[in-house]
């Protein structure tokens, strides 16, 4: 497959400014295989004037490729610092949406740019509304990385904001420091992800590592050390389709259409500006479920 890699740039006179990179300015993109990989030279695109959005492509790209990006001057001898590392994935590149469903929503032609930096801001806004308010995190990772988390003593390890699958999961019986520790690794046949996935809705991750009689983790900071893939493994369809809509809607209105308040099943009251009540009990309905 091939990757497109669209780079939302602000100020970019100022970056084409003698006092910082100048005429002829460039950003460049660099791609890993792994997120902490050595990262190579894939594409360049030269600063143009007025222009906020600029498309790179990468033609043996992957759902998992790990891209960064930098300013840098003519020469290339004065250069910003790299961009956090991050990945594109699928059509939506991270999001909650795609910059092609926004633009069909809005009946913009592709080929047309003008507008595609604030629609891209206003993409990232409705991504994180949308992950605040459930607790999931609907654009999870799309290659394995390796984190850790705090422990309870039991069989149960909960990841509310789902986990799509486990390589290792190293377990620690008392606290550990901030980074570094020591973890034994749990053989793969004495733990297992729930729900199990035939059980699953569509779309949805397990929630929980459940050890089998006789393992268990413990109270721990950091007890446990996991590599495997946070998080949701695509965005539903019906919640892209949403946040598409809202989106457009905040492109239209610049947020000046009016608050509705909104008072859900559980008595909280909502306030909407971009969603419709139907649309936004779609949303919280792939909230988090507190856990005792």
């Amino acid at each position: 497959m091939a990757n497109v890699i669209r780079v939302g740039v602000d100020g970019v006179d100022d970056l084409l400014n003698a006092g910082m990179y100048g005429a002829g300015a460039i950003v460049r993109l660099q791609s890993s295989a792994t997120e902490a990989g050595a990262y190579a030279n894939e594409a360049t695109a030269a600063l143009v004037t007025l222009t906020r959005v600029y498309t790179l492509y990468d033609a043996d790209g992957t759902s998992t490729t790990w891209y960064r990006t930098r300013y840098e001057n003519a020469g290339g001898t004065s250069t910003s610092d790299w961009s956090p590392v991050f990945q594109v994935g699928t059509e939506e590149g991270g999001l909650i949406c795609s910059l092609y469903d926004v633009k069909q929503v809005l009946g913009i032609a592709d080929a047309i740019t003008t507008s595609d930096e604030e629609l891209l801001e206003i993409i990232r806004a409705v991504t994180d509304e949308f992950e605040s308010e459930t607790g999931r995190d609907f654009t999870g990772a799309r290659s394995d990385v390796t984190f850790r988390v705090h422990t309870r003593y039991g069989r149960t390890l909960w990841f509310p904001k789902g986990l799509q699958s486990v390589t290792t999961l190293g377990i620690a019986t008392q606290d550990q420091p901030a980074s570094g520790g020591t973890y034994t690794t749990a053989a793969t046949t004495t733990w297992y992800l729930d729900p199990p996935e035939y059980e699953r809705d569509p779309y949805w991750p397990a929630t929980r590592i459940v050890f089998l009689n006789g393992g268990q983790f413990y109270n721990a900071s950091f007890g446990a050390e996991i590599t495997g893939r946070p998080g949701f493994a695509a965005v539903p369809p019906r919640l892209s389709r949403i946040a598409a809509n809202a989106v457009a809607s905040k492109f239209i209105t610049k947020g000046k259409d009016g608050p509705r308040a909104v008072i859900g099943p559980d008595g909280r009251t909502t306030i909407l500006r971009d969603v419709s009540p139907a649309d936004w009990a779609t949303v919280m309905s792939y909230a988090v479920i507190p856990v005792a």
